[in-house]
């Protein structure tokens, strides 16, 4: 017999994974780190197994709870879009611009999702460099824009700052003392910081592959003929982080709205983009 998982389960084991650890998810959540803990056991009785392992030093995922957690991240996030929807605009035609370094399974599932849900609504999605997608946006082509934020562009509706990770192939095995660099072509503010940050550290290197296609770095490093510094929710594939390099400055991303026309579809579509960019 199926049993049906109460969202508030997830809902609270989402919180401590974001967290970290059951008391900082407990304050976050206004609750106290029993009744929190409760739900968590509630949640692994549920589903007959053990979903967090638990250390002076916070928590981890075990290996049903790495693979639980995209889909209870995703059972929220509909629950989230299904209640009380905005009412249907006039305006039934939405474009989006997105950084290609953004686009990733995740976030294509973001917009699938909402589709489904609004499904009288059109939305068209523009893929390109910064420069581009801004200029697109100042013609207002764009409805809404995720990219890194430019310094002429209006303020942003909302700013996040997120980490770079090292990523190599697993067979991957530095031969010399240069290291062997997968990087984003010129102009990118990635690629800037990625080289100051080696440099900083006094770490030799050398340019291997560049693109300006996120797909084409990821197909690079899984390949074994470098390492890149890349945004943790676009990993390549078959690849692991390198703990051992410098640390690259986070970089921010925002979300641009046309103040004259926004509405709260606009402003839903901007939100879910990096509520999936933080999971």
């Amino acid at each position: 017999m199926t049993q049906d998982l109460d969202t508030a389960l997830l809902r609270a084991f989402v919180a401590v994974v974001r967290a970290g650890s059951m008391n900082k998810a407990a304050l976050q959540q206004a609750k106290t780190q029993p009744a929190l803990s409760q739900q968590i056991q509630r949640l692994e009785q549920q589903l007959g197994r053990q979903l967090l392992l638990r250390s002076p030093r916070g928590i981890r995922l075990t290996a049903e709870g790495e693979r639980l957690l995209p889909y209870a991240e995703r059972i929220i996030s509909l629950t989230e879009q299904l209640q009380a929807p905005p009412a249907l605009p006039a305006k039934q035609h939405y474009c989006i611009g997105v950084v290609e370094d953004l686009v990733s399974s995740h976030l294509t599932r973001v917009l699938m999702d909402f589709a489904k849900i609004h499904a009288k609504l059109r939305l068209s999605v523009e893929v390109a460099d910064s420069i581009t997608l801004f200029a697109s946006f100042e013609r207002q082509a764009l409805d809404v824009l995720v990219c890194m934020p430019v310094s002429t562009a209006p303020t942003p509706q909302q700013e996040l700052l997120f980490p770079l990770c090292w990523f190599a192939a697993h067979d991957f095995i530095k031969q010399e003392a240069s290291l062997p660099l997968v990087i984003f072509s010129q102009p990118c503010a990635w690629r800037e910081r990625t080289l100051d940050a080696l440099n900083r550290a006094n770490i030799q290197w050398h340019i291997v592959f560049e693109s300006s296609s996120l797909a084409a770095l990821q197909a690079a490093v899984s390949a074994g003929i470098g390492v890149a510094a890349l945004l943790a929710q676009t990993p390549p594939e078959g690849c692991y982080i390198i703990e051992n390099l410098p640390t690259v400055p986070n970089i921010s991303l925002a979300v641009y709205l046309q103040q004259q026309s926004r509405d709260p579809i606009s402003e839903k579509i901007g939100h879910l983009f990096l509520q999936a960019l933080q999971q």
